[in-house]
């Protein structure tokens, strides 16, 4: 697709990272050396739209984010539509059974293509000017184009931009970055740790989406990996996987994932109403899996739990410095679908999830307005919250990265003039 010039003499077009975010990434990264002298995260980095747009650029246009399961879109014409930020995105199975994900935009003038999910069927029609695009991205109709620009002339230069796709346990993951290095890699250490439950060949239920929550993505993945809380936001409800009884897993930069498996007081615990799961047990899990839950995040928008009788989840989707949206969904065994209580239990698993996303969203929000006072200061970690210095570490490398990248393009740009 053709694109405008870009010229390093027109300075509106450069990006620019301000002095102001500089010193915020530098207490960043000062926060984040070790439990002993460390800190959480400054207010800004919740609050501030100058950081909000310079974290999209840094994390959210450069990283894999999840879009969702393979089983969402499991025949051709089946498409999924998030937003990521300002960034429109949908993933869809093409004619080849493919998956592919683009920007649904029209190239016409910009009309988002679809919303919500469903089957195009074998195009997507822009409701705008009919102008009409194959499940592979190409242009393949515009109606009274020809006086201006033949069509086939136009579909050299018309189509959807299209992004990398890789798929990890079922999962759906893209990144906007084109150089991006492959994510898989990067989660071997998960991957090991998640081989028994089989996820990739988990069934997905309905998605439940939640809009318009009033705070920050990050306080979302935070509360999903920080155990510190459990004991006493969820009182009784987390009392068989008490903080007593987790284990942290050493994290390297590169790596790809944050996580921590958290024990159970007695074995084949769920997290609803009864303390114990409902469904039958994933049969290729050992003792130890019966015993714990994992609860992990693969930054900056896919969280999940696997516990011995499935897998809860959520995606992060950011919808502004304190606002963002939400997709939850659960995986089981195919077996276990066939339970014939399995919509009656499934529903009382459910249910049990919303009281603790409930518990946590009232806490979640008090905190954003807490941090919007000008003297909130970055607090110490407990020693119970060592995956939230790792989510951090994992945060201030890309901040880092992309602030010096920026950085020293502006040098030679000044250098060049």
């Amino acid at each position: 697709m053709s694109q405008c010039p870009s010229s390093s003499n027109n300075k509106k077009d450069r990006k620019v990272v301000s002095d102001r975010i500089l010193e915020v990434v530098k207490t960043i990264e000062d926060g984040c050396k070790n439990m002993e002298t460390g800190f959480n995260l400054p207010r800004e980095c919740y609050v501030d739209p100058e950081f909000y747009e310079f974290e999209q650029e840094a994390v959210f246009m450069r990283s894999w984010l999840c879009l969702g399961r393979t089983d969402e879109i499991a025949k051709p014409g089946d498409f999924v539509r998030v937003d990521m930020g300002d960034e429109p995105l949908v993933m869809v199975r093409d004619a080849n059974m493919e998956i592919r994900v683009f920007t649904p935009i029209c190239a016409h003038r910009g009309h988002i293509l679809c919303e919500g999910s469903g089957n195009a069927g074998r195009l997507f029609r822009c409701p705008f000017h009919a102008w009409a695009y194959g499940l592979d991205g190409h242009l393949i109709a515009a109606p009274s184009m020809n006086d201006t620009i033949g069509l086939k002339e136009l579909k050299t230069e018309a189509h959807l931009p299209s992004h990398k796709v890789e798929i990890w346990n079922g999962f759906v993951f893209t990144n906007l970055d084109p150089n991006a290095k492959p994510l898989t890699p990067t989660l071997h250490k998960l991957e090991k740790a998640l081989a028994p439950y089989n996820i990739a060949e988990m069934v997905s239920m309905p998605v439940a989406e939640i809009k318009g929550c009033e705070w920050n993505w990050k306080p979302q993945l935070e509360n999903g990996i920080e155990p510190y809380h459990s004991a006493y936001l969820h009182g009784m409800l987390h009392d068989f996987a008490h903080v007593r009884l987790t284990s942290f897993v050493e994290f390297d930069e590169d790596d790809g994932a944050v996580y921590h498996p958290t024990g159970f007081y007695y074995p084949d615990a769920g997290f609803n109403p009864t303390g114990k799961a409902l469904l039958p047990i994933i049969e290729t899990l050992g003792e130890k899996e019966r015993n714990e839950v994992i609860f992990a995040s693969i930054p900056p928008n896919l969280g999940f739990g696997a516990v011995p009788e499935g897998l809860f989840y959520y995606l992060v989707l950011p919808a502004g410095p304190g606002k963002l949206n939400l997709r939850i969904g659960h995986l089981y065994p195919e077996a276990s679908t066939k339970h014939p209580l399995f919509e009656h239990l499934y529903k009382i698993a459910q249910d049990g999830l919303v009281l603790f996303h409930n518990q946590d969203a009232s806490s979640t929000e008090s905190v954003q307005r807490g941090n919007r006072s000008r003297f909130r200061k970055p607090g110490r970690y407990s020693f119970q919250e060592e995956s939230l210095l790792q989510f951090y570490q994992w945060l201030s490398k890309r901040y880092r990265d992309y602030a010096n990248e920026v950085r020293s393009e502006q040098v030679q740009q000044e250098a060049a003039e």
